[in-house]
């Protein structure tokens, strides 16, 4: 449990790098939205919808969501600052407790 929600947690914060890095109207941005089907008919449409999900949607959605509402410079900064308090969150706070919960003492 504890690598799975390492793993998801350091996937969400390299995208949230790369779209930083990037900015919203690129490639990327819209290689990400793919991801997502709206009326999924297959397994795989459900199994990417549930991978969008788990790995990609917080960061995308909250980039998007400022990148709407500010302009280029303000995105970046408002989510760059954004960015580094998750990863001292994640890294410092977060990832500790949850080693101390999961890991056993061998």
């Amino acid at each position: 449990m504890f690598e799975f929600i390492a793993i998801v947690g350091a996937v969400q914060i390299t995208i949230a790098f790369l779209l930083w890095l990037f900015d919203y109207p690129s490639l990327f941005a819209t290689y990400l939205a793919g991801f997502r089907n709206q009326e999924p008919k297959k397994w795989y449409d459900h199994f990417f919808n549930v991978f969008f999900w788990i790995f990609i949607s917080l960061a995308y959605y909250s980039f998007l969501k400022i990148a709407k509402k500010n302009g280029f410079f303000k995105t970046k900064l408002y989510y760059g600052l954004g960015l580094i308090v998750a990863v001292i969150l994640f890294y410092g706070v977060v990832l500790p407790i949850m080693e101390f919960l999961f890991y056993e003492q061998t």
